[in-house]
């Protein structure tokens, strides 16, 4: 009895773990009548046990899947064991799901076949999670073959490419099956390779490392990259994947940008120094001209040499001025193609005849905005500056074009609009990166005579004309300055030949008004003719005004000033007397001088200045119509 009682036992325990299994577990004769039906089975098709048993296991197939039943019934029968086989079942409401079935012969006692035991496990979590992983795979795939930026993944060990993306193969010109062949040190460049290889050596598996490297493409073009990487698995094994971030326009950019914010820095520093040293100049060039007029022998040389010394150092403020684009310029609309032309008729004078010069000048530009008399003195600028670089001869090429510039192919500070380029190209030594770094700064030259200011003032002018200026060179393959000048909708000034001045003397009464030089003005002037009043400021002018009420013909007064200023003093004794003539004078920078001047018809006369020119600017004043 014992024997049987533990049969029992063992068939109690059996029977609780099929009723507690999470899986279906049905028993079923050959001809497909089903004989047990457990719980899960239940909740999965939704048949009750007493509803299930008895009836044929059709029940739980839908209709296209039932000849499929009585195979696996015939192959059962034979003996067969059914594992793992996928399919589908269908729920008593006729909802269709995925299983996955493993199905068993039962035997008799005597080994033969009368049934099959049949274990259904419900995947349908199972597939819908595979679904979403392989979606998610899918993604994760496009975004790196379709990412716009170039990416690639690497083993760490062998360095060797293991994958690599569409903008990968666009942006460095090898094909996917060459990025396959290769290292990715064959994309660095030479110098930089011994000092990556120990960084990423160094590189913890999982880290995220991000540093700016220098690439270079199959066509030898340097590129500058902000790679950043971190490790993946790929294929099973570790490798990293690297996002390959091309900056190299926008180091560029960042570069020039710098480059101008230092130019003006220097610039407004050259244009304070320049306004304090024309003052200077204008008594030093005062006086020796008028020691010219009376000095004879030996002693004129002496003041001739002064006056030529002090000649030079007005030219060389000039250029200061005209680097920091602080010179007040005759900007007007000028055909850029007439200046280059008449240029040219001095250029092989001052050149030699061992350079070659070749105009190639685009017609109907249209008019730019600038003087002509400083954009003349930029292209004599460039053009010496070429023949230096040309020993031996060579050639030098001056070409024109109209220039559209967009808003996304802006550069600088260059607004997008119409430009007319100008390019100006050597066929001499070129610049090494050194001297490339440092062309437009002041003072800085090459040259064993050169002051270093013929590039700078050739920058300022360009700047100060609203335009560009850009240049390229290589030692040994020359040089090409490029000119950017904008575009104005007014017709070019036609220049006239100049007409009989006369002369300059007169009677007429003068108030000068000048800190500094009221006193030489005024000896200057009266040599002239002229009567003078002069004043130390604009308060002592008006003090002078209310006092005497003097009859003031013309007004010649500095613009900066303590105080009050000479465009707010002008306005004061024009308001009392409209028939005032002025005439502005001042050393500073422009771009201090014109939120005072610049709707004043009045003229305006920069420091440093000779006697003569003086008299001359302020005969053409006076004999100005009354009503201008």
């Amino acid at each position: 009895m014992a024997g049987v009682d533990d049969v029992a036992a063992r068939l109690g325990e059996f029977a609780a773990i099929v009723e507690s299994s999470n899986d279906a577990i049905i028993g079923k004769r050959l001809d497909g009548t089903i004989t047990s039906w457990n719980r899960a089975a239940e909740e999965m098709y939704g048949y009750s046990a007493e509803e299930a048993v008895g009836r044929s296991i059709d029940i739980v197939a839908p209709p296209e899947k039932r000849s499929e039943i009585a195979e696996f019934l015939a192959r059962i029968g034979a003996g067969e064991r059914i594992e793992r086989l996928q399919t589908v079942r269908a729920h008593k409401d006729g909802t269709r799901f995925d299983v996955v079935l493993t199905i068993s012969p039962i035997r008799d006692d005597a080994g033969r076949v009368v049934g099959a035991s049949s274990i259904a496990r419900d995947i349908r979590e199972q597939l819908s999670a595979a679904a979403l992983l392989r979606q998610s795979e899918e993604n994760y795939r496009l975004l790196f073959e379709r990412h716009p930026a170039p990416m690639f993944v690497y083993g760490p060990a062998s360095f060797r490419f293991l994958a690599v993306n569409e903008a990968m193969v666009e942006a460095y010109g090898w094909t996917e099956d060459e990025f396959l062949a290769m290292t990715i040190e064959e994309i660095w460049q030479p110098e930089d390779r011994d000092d990556l290889r120990r960084v990423i050596a160094e590189v913890v598996p999982e880290s995220v490392l991000s540093n700016e490297v220098r690439h270079v493409t199959k066509g030898g073009t340097h590129l500058v990259v902000c790679a950043s990487g971190r490790g993946v698995p790929f294929e099973g094994r570790p490798a990293r994947l690297v996002l390959a971030q091309d900056v190299t326009a926008q180091r560029g950019l960042e570069g020039e940008l710098r480059q101008t914010q230092k130019m003006d820095a220097i610039g407004r520093l050259a244009g304070g120094i320049a306004h304090d040293f024309n003052n200077l100049l204008v008594v030093i060039r005062g006086n020796s001209d008028l020691l010219l007029g009376r000095l004879k022998g030996e002693q004129r040389e002496y003041a001739e040499h002064i006056d030529t010394a002090a000649e030079r150092a007005s030219e060389l403020t000039g250029q200061l001025l005209s680097f920091g684009r602080q010179r007040v310029l005759r900007i007007e609309p000028v055909d850029l193609n007439e200046i280059v032309t008449e240029t040219l008729a001095l250029l092989q004078r001052s050149l030699g005849e061992d350079v070659v010069i070749t105009a190639d000048l685009e017609s109907d530009l249209g008019a730019v905005l600038a003087d002509r008399s400083e954009v003349s003195n930029a292209i004599l600028n460039l053009a010496i500056n070429a023949r230096d670089a040309m020993p031996d001869g060579g050639t030098l090429e001056i070409q024109s074009s109209a220039n559209d510039v967009t808003e996304t192919e802006r550069w600088g500070e260059l607004p997008p609009g119409r430009y007319v380029l100008l390019r100006i190209t050597d066929s001499g030594t070129g610049m090494d990166e050194e001297t490339r770094s440092h062309a437009f700064d002041p003072y800085f030259t090459t040259k064993q005579d050169g002051t270093g200011l013929g590039l700078a003032a050739v920058y300022g002018v360009v700047r100060q004309s609203g335009g560009h200026i850009s240049f390229s060179s290589e030692r040994g393959l020359g040089t090409t300055f490029k000119l950017y000048f904008p575009v104005t909708g007014g017709a070019p000034v036609v220049t006239a030949s100049a007409a009989g001045v006369g002369p300059y003397e007169g009677d007429e009464v003068i108030l000068v008004v000048d800190g500094v030089l009221r006193g030489l003005v005024a000896s200057t002037l009266q040599s002239y003719g002229y009567e003078v009043l002069v004043a130390a400021g604009a308060e002592d002018a008006l003090a002078l005004v209310d006092r005497t009420e003097p009859h003031i013909d013309l007004l010649l007064t500095d613009v900066i000033m303590p105080g009050m200023n000479g465009r707010e003093l002008a306005d004061r004794l024009l308001a009392r007397r409209p028939g005032l003539k002025v005439l502005f004078t001042s050393g500073y920078p422009a771009d201090r001088l014109r939120p005072g001047i610049a709707d004043s018809p009045a003229t305006f006369i920069e420091k440093p200045f000779l006697p003569d020119e003086l008299a001359r600017t302020i005969r053409g004043v006076l004999d100005q119509p009354s009503d201008r």
